[in-house]
Formats: C-alpha cells, sequence, structure tokens
C-alpha cells in the first residue's frame, strides 16, 4: 500500500466510525464515489482532495519531521 492508500484507510475508518457510508463522505467531500473507489484501488488521489476527505472526518493533514526520530535510530538510543 502507498501512503496515500493507507491515509485514505484511516480516513473512511473513521468516517464509519461515525456513521457515514463511503457515498456520504465522498458527496461531502465533493468527489464522485467512482473517484474514492479509483483511489481505494491504489490509483492515487490528489493531495487536496485527501484533505478534503479528512475534514470531513475532522482530521486535518500535516507534515511532520522524522529527524529526531532518526536520529535516535543511527546513534542506536531509540529504545532508551
Amino acid at each position: 500500500m502507498t501512503e496515500t492508500t493507507d491515509l485514505l484507510q484511516q480516513i473512511l475508518a473513521l468516517g464509519k466510525k461515525q456513521g457515514l457510508t463511503q457515498l456520504a463522505l465522498a458527496e461531502r467531500a465533493g468527489i464522485t464515489p467512482e473517484s474514492l473507489s479509483r483511489a481505494k484501488k491504489g490509483s492515487g488521489m490528489r493531495v487536496s482532495t485527501l484533505n478534503e476527505l479528512a475534514h470531513v472526518v475532522g482530521l486535518k493533514l500535516s507534515l511532520a519531521s522524522d529527524a529526531p526520530l532518526r536520529e535516535k535510530i543511527n546513534s542506536g538510543t531509540l529504545f532508551e
């Protein structure tokens, strides 16, 4: 799975917990159900569309630095 597909699965799971069908989620995000279905199959999706889907379920996409984690891994102190 790609990162986009992983994120989409998390969004869909939260939507399901909130009682949203995939049809309702797609409609609220302004995309067709077919587009959502294609994205689920790994055909890709624009970040703006993924962000809109996230917004519908109360999430926000953001970037986070992985440098501190990488430094711990490289120095061998990850589990200290």
